[in-house]
């Protein structure tokens, strides 16, 4: 990929829920559709994910890695997920990945070279993996409303109570958002 491929990436967004029987095989799929269709693929945990803007952040800042040489990996989803998690280690941005049983997942759909239309491909991961699709702005709503999601991020993320209590509770997702930026500090 070169930088100017990169720099005109498009992204698609799938959030629901899905029955995972086995990780290897779901991911398989991906990994397939992946291929198939010259896309990167990821999944994840949509419990980890603070909403949209987290996903559209996590993304630019991985492609903006590649166009200026300082991804720390060879792979675009990979480099994704370390955004996401705000860490450099990678053991800890795969504990944003998928785990068997029904869950709740976001897929990300990039398309590098920003020059295919993802719909039809979305709508074949959709259908090859089984996902009762929700609106992506579900990702905000459950964060709104949900107290175990916004305790299991600010764990996760590892957000204070003293940060919560000075920016107020409601703008966990702003402090999610930071992480994410931090990471090229620390980089």
């Amino acid at each position: 990929m070169t930088a100017n491929e990169l720099r005109t990436a498009t992204c698609s967004i799938l959030v629901g829920r899905v029955m995972i029987a086995s990780v290897d095989s779901f991911l398989a799929i991906l990994q397939h559709l992946a291929r198939a269709n010259a896309v990167t693929i990821q999944a994840m945990d949509a419990d980890l994910v603070a909403g949209e803007a987290h996903l559209r952040a996590a993304v630019a800042k991985a492609i903006r890695a590649f166009t200026q040489n300082r991804h720390v990996t060879d792979d675009l989803g990979l480099e994704i997920l370390l955004y996401l998690a705000g860490k450099r280690q990678i053991e800890r941005a795969l504990a944003l990945g998928v785990a068997a049983g029904e869950r709740r997942v976001v897929i990300l759909l990039v398309d590098p070279a920003g020059t295919r239309d993802l719909a039809p491909v979305a709508a074949e991961v959709t259908r090859q993996v089984g996902l009762a699709e929700e609106p992506v702005a579900a990702l905000e709503l459950a964060l709104a409303g949900d107290a175990g999601k916004c305790e299991k991020l600010a764990r996760f993320f590892g957000i204070t109570g003293e940060e919560l209590q000075a920016v107020g509770a409601e703008k966990l997702n702003l402090l999610i958002l930071e992480r994410v930026a931090l990471l090229d500090v620390l980089k």
